[in-house]
């Protein structure tokens, strides 16, 4: 089965091929310098993309700028999924910490994560189309979908390097140095989850054969989400200073963020109900800059649906343990403990943790408190 508009089945973590002229003349010119002899020249095509991970520290600072210009332009041609998460993992892993924090956006966000969105996007497509030819009998597709899966994992895993190093080298962030990271995660985060909410009809019952991998790719977006509402809590807006580009930002991540509420209240009740408090939080940190821009119709429409949700699944819960109850001929009465536990979300693969339909009411009040829906 081809795969990827590269042609490369999804091999997750395979090595790549050094057919390219591109790959060839950088390598000769940074590792194989006009200077070295002879003898510690190998065949340049031997040479794997991992040789770039074992650089030191001093020669990666030292020779950022005229490396990272060609990762960026192979990064940019490369239609191979699994290539392009190498050289984004080599960015992030070794010359990352090296650039200078102010101009990230420019000199890399804003170079590498459009294409890496398009090829998730691409992924995701795949892996969709793929499944319906899941089966048990079927092994070349469950093998297919379970690397796609992997792939994935990985792609995600090199954004929380990314967003995590952001946390830990700025105190405070300027939301317009980094605008292209909090986007193209968001969009990931949310294609992921609506993948494993639909989970069910997506893979025509045959979910248990790739349900390990599946949870592994819903894992990793939570933890992302995570790490990216923790960098999104740093970052600080001058309420005197009319900057409409970081303005229209804030709100934009606030409204994608909803989205992704809208997907997951069914999945994860304790981390939909952070998510909100997530929403709420930065709306009145931020609400005299973007008061006039929310759609505040919309959040507390929402709101109120997902707590009408959330009511209707204590019901549920309280009639499941009564038949429960009533067939073990057992008259133990219900406490008020038993309902902090939600009923499963609609997968299989992905656990529901504690919610409280109390949580979402104090979202509301907070929310109205700040003189938003007014």
């Amino acid at each position: 089965m081809v795969l990827g508009a590269g042609g490369e089945r999804a091999r997750a973590g395979g090595t790549v091929s050094f057919r390219s002229g591109l790959w060839r003349d950088w390598f000769e010119a940074v590792l194989f310098g006009e200077g070295m002899s002879q003898e510690r020249a190998v065949p340049v095509s031997a040479v794997p993309l991992e040789e770039l991970s074992s650089w030191p520290e001093e020669l990666c600072r030292r020779e950022l700028p005229s490396v990272l210009p060609r990762l960026l332009s192979l990064s940019q041609h490369s239609d191979s999924w699994i290539e392009h998460i190498q050289i984004l993992k080599i960015i992030v892993e070794m010359f990352l910490p090296h650039m200078n924090h102010l101009t990230l956006e420019q000199t890399f966000f804003s170079q590498v994560l459009p294409k890496t969105v398009k090829l998730f996007d691409d992924m995701m497509y795949e892996l969709t189309s793929q499944a319906r030819e899941l089966s048990s009998q079927n092994l070349e597709i469950q093998t297919t979908l379970k690397n796609i899966l992997q792939t994935m994992v990985q792609l995600l895993g090199a954004l929380t390097g990314c967003v995590q190093h952001v946390c830990a080298t700025q105190e405070s962030i300027i939301l317009e140095n980094i605008q292209s990271l909090p986007s193209s995660v968001l969009h990931i985060i949310k294609s992921t989850f609506v993948h494993c909410k639909n989970s069910e009809s997506v893979y025509s019952g045959r979910l248990h054969l790739v349900s390990d991998h599946l949870q592994a790719l819903f894992k990793e977006a939570y933890s992302l989400q995570k790490q990216l509402m923790e960098l999104l809590d740093t970052v600080c807006m001058d309420p005197l200073v009319d900057e409409n580009d970081d303005i229209l930002n804030m709100v934009i991540v606030i409204h994608s963020l909803l989205d992704i509420c809208s997907v997951i209240s069914s999945m994860d009740h304790a981390f939909h109900a952070n998510t909100w408090k997530f929403i709420i939080k930065q709306s009145l940190k931020h609400q005299s800059i973007i008061k006039s821009q929310l759609k505040h119709k919309d959040i507390i429409t929402s709101l109120c649906e997902d707590i009408l949700f959330s009511f209707h699944s204590c019901l549920q819960l309280a009639e499941q343990m009564s038949q429960s109850d009533a067939q073990q001929v057992s008259s133990k009465p219900l406490r008020y403990q038993d309902f902090q536990s939600t009923p499963r979300g609609n997968s299989r693969c992905f656990p529901s943790d504690t919610g409280s339909t109390y949580q979402s009411a104090t979202h509301i009040s907070a929310f109205r408190a700040g003189g938003f829906g007014q």
